[in-house]
């Protein structure tokens, strides 16, 4: 049976999505809950979910877990798309904890936070509640949109924590595979329409409104991403220390980094090997590269003698090339920073996308830590370029 589309389905799939997301996110709390004692990598010790430290790119795991459940009840129960002062939470105090957009990122580690058996509580009875106001409501579009809204971002929270253990040395599984070998998709060009159509049907996320004209001139683009085979030869070339391949950015990345190769990168006793969680494993030649930043995806096209493709350019190959294969091993880097479109307007989670306009880079795809029913060609993501903590690459086109 076809996995439905749950930007466009009914009431029924998106129940069961809803139930399947909330599923995953306690059996993690209640992994997390019992975990108690420290892994290592090689000895050293990696935090466990009680004591992470502070960092910029993570979030405390017992912050985030309640947040993915106060998200749910605001959208789904207590705001509704009403004008009026939002219903008070079920859980006192949870706009105090768990609203992102007024608590400071560093200020979580900090909080009062209910614990772990009461953030579990939370996050079954706002799905509850969710689900009984969800049968309530009529087959529209703008009925469902805030269920869908919710549905998508325990989504991303999903990979998020995903990010959180592979910056913490956690175990977890990995999902990359070998890519075939390099070649490229010659693509005539022409007229399409880059973002979603304003047509009525299924939930669009406000960063893709609208579709709008675009010309694409013809060019060349790669049907997969780069490999560690391919960027190998770039480290091995001693790319990071020649200046000529960076930009001004990359030159000042590398400089308040010292890396050599990318973050989880070594070399140890004649054998090149990465981290992948909390195992140190051999460099998998024909495996995506994986945990870079756009400062370094430029810097080895420059010397490949290619370039990082646009955005538009990135749409247009997904939607019009049949053997263009995208979203099931890593994101992918563009050369476009992240902006809005012609007539954008936020929607009523406003804080999505529009804070991080012109400062982020526009990022296409998905990786093996994406939920399939979040992956769509029109789909953008964004991260600040420096970032290699996600589950992020690169993909080339020749340059002319």
């Amino acid at each position: 049976m076809a996995t439905p589309d749950l930007r466009t389905a009914d009431k029924t799939p998106l129940a069961d999505a809803m139930r399947d997301g909330r599923d995953y996110t306690i059996r993690l709390l209640d992994q997390w809950a019992a975990w108690h004692d420290t892994v290592s990598v090689e000895g050293v010790p990696s935090p466990a979910p009680q004591r992470v430290p502070l960092l910029a790119i993570i979030n405390p795991p017992l912050w985030e877990l309640g947040h993915v459940a106060w998200f749910m009840e605001y959208w789904c129960q207590r705001y509704r798309g009403q004008a009026a002062a939002p219903r008070p939470s079920v859980l006192r105090d949870a706009d105090r904890w768990y609203d992102s957009v007024h608590v400071p990122h560093d200020s979580r580690w900090q909080l009062d936070l209910p614990d772990w058996k009461a953030t579990r509580d939370y996050l079954e009875n706002t799905l509850d509640a969710a689900l009984e106001a969800l049968h309530r409501l009529p087959e529209t579009e703008p009925a469902l949109y805030f269920h869908r809204l919710a549905l998508f971002h325990e989504d991303m929270h999903y990979e998020a924590f995903g990010y959180t253990r592979q910056t913490l040395a956690w175990p977890a599984a990995d999902g990359l595979e070998d890519l075939p070998p390099p070649n490229d998709i010659e693509l005539a060009g022409g007229e399409f329409l880059l973002g979603s159509s304003p047509n009525g049907k299924g939930f669009v996320f406000d960063n893709e409104k609208w579709a709008h004209p675009q010309h694409v001139d013809s060019f060349a683009i790669a049907a997969a991403p780069v490999r560690n085979a391919d960027y190998l030869k770039f480290v091995e070339d001693d790319g990071y220390r020649q200046p000529q391949w960076w930009s001004q950015d990359g030159r000042a990345w590398l400089a308040a980094s010292g890396q050599t190769m990318p973050r989880y990168w070594r070399r140890k006793e004649g054998i090149w090997q990465q981290r992948r969680f909390n195992n140190w494993i051999a460099l998998a030649p024909g495996q995506p590269l994986i945990h870079v930043t756009a400062h370094e995806a430029e810097a080895w096209c420059r010397w490949a003698g290619r370039r990082v493709p646009s955005e538009t350019e990135w749409e247009y190959a997904a939607l019009k090339a049949g053997n263009f294969a995208w979203g099931s091993q890593v994101w992918e880097w563009t050369a476009s920073a992240f902006a809005p479109y012609p007539g954008f307007s936020p929607d009523p989670y406003a804080e999505y996308a529009a804070p991080f306009f012109h400062t982020h880079r526009s990022v296409r795809g998905g990786s093996f830590a994406t939920r399939q029913r979040m992956r769509n060609p029109r789909y953008r993501n964004y991260y600040e370029p420096q970032r290699d903590d996600i589950f992020v690459g690169f993909r080339s086109c020749r340059a002319e």
